[in-house]
């Protein structure tokens, strides 16, 4: 069977859907590899300027921590008039696809979040705001570099003005109360993407039946809930606590200070979740293991380095009361140094 054409493209799939189109895996027969293809509707002639801008603002914006725009142009698919957004094909996928299916560990969290933050810097610098920073929205290039994606919301701040849009559980408390979009409403976005994915979160609950329900769950930190994996160190929630705090002088005011509260931590120990007894880690070519076994007496935790049992970070006899935290504990002081 053919497959289907979209202009010079052959379309090989349906890999995903934004606020304003639909997106294709395709094939492009000149250069001979897979592009990536945004299908735009143009039902309203004068709405033709609204359906480039997303293109206009990525090639404006060009950085190797955004996605990269290779054409925009209006062609007939389908017998409709529309508009085609030709980008880099970024295999690996968005973060939320790798949430769903694998542990982030603390130290490739904050390595997306510098990544991503670097991108949107650059987007702020050239007078651009994102207004949808989720984790769909960040994906993985070949090297796993990350790239920010899908501005089909930014504006360019000093000249449009900002109403209320986005991704809903991601807006911060004056984007809430009816104040617009700026910024600092970016950096929180990119604070909560940080909290899941620490949290390896694919999905915020979004309970809401009121704007009321939804602003004082937002003023009391209860959304979302201040709650945290426990292997994650207390220097990092700090950092991530101050990006996604309710006050907005209180947050980051940039993305630089931000990214360089990120860069100040002295990573060691890059911990995986094995299952609920067992992680492993990696440090400067070294192979390390956290076991904790349940005894007649007690639980034994165990730390091995390279195979070899460190008695200083192991513990006998340990109650069942006490087992979780003790080995938490042990996670926490060896991921940073």
């Amino acid at each position: 069977m053919a497959k289907e054409q979209l202009d010079k493209f052959q379309i090989i799939d349906h890999i995903g859907s934004g606020h304003f189109g639909n997106v294709f895996l395709c094939y492009d027969p000149f250069l001979q590899k897979e592009i990536a293809v945004k299908v735009i509707k143009v039902t309203d002639p004068n709405k033709f300027v609204n359906a480039v801008k997303e293109g206009q603002t990525l090639d404006a914006c060009r950085h190797k921590h955004i996605v990269d725009v290779k054409d925009v142009r209006s062609v007939i698919f389908r017998g409709e008039q529309v508009v085609i957004i030709v980008m880099e094909y970024l295999s690996k996928g968005s973060i939320q696809k790798h949430i769903e299916k694998r542990f982030i560990t603390a130290k490739d969290s904050c390595r997306v979040i510098q990544q991503a933050l670097l991108g949107l810097e650059h987007a702020h610098n050239n007078n651009v705001l994102h207004r949808d920073i989720k984790p769909a929205n960040i994906l993985f290039g070949d090297f796993d570099e990350v790239k920010l994606s899908d501005f089909g919301l930014a504006i360019n701040y000093h000249v449009e003005p900002s109403n209320i849009q986005g991704y809903r559980p991601h807006q911060p408390l004056e984007v809430i109360e009816g104040n617009p979009m700026d910024r600092v409403s970016d950096i929180y976005a990119t604070g909560i993407t940080f909290y899941r994915l620490l949290n390896n979160t694919n999905k915020l609950d979004f309970i809401f039946t009121t704007i009321d329900e939804w602003k004082n769950a937002v003023k009391r930190d209860k959304f979302p809930p201040r709650v945290f994996l426990p292997h994650i160190p207390e220097k990092i929630i700090r950092i991530l606590k101050k990006s996604i705090h309710k006050a907005k002088g209180t947050r980051y005011q940039n993305c630089n200070d931000f990214r360089q509260a990120i860069d100040r931590l002295n990573f060691d120990i890059d911990w995986v979740q094995v299952d609920d007894d067992n992680w492993t880690g990696h440090s400067n070519g070294c192979n390390y293991e956290m076991i904790k076994v349940k005894k007649r007496n007690g639980w034994t935790i165990d730390f091995k380095k390279n195979g070899i049992r460190k008695t200083e970070n192991c513990c006998k006899n340990v109650p069942d009361d006490k087992v979780e935290s003790e080995f938490f504990e042990v996670i926490r002081k060896t991921t940073l140094r």
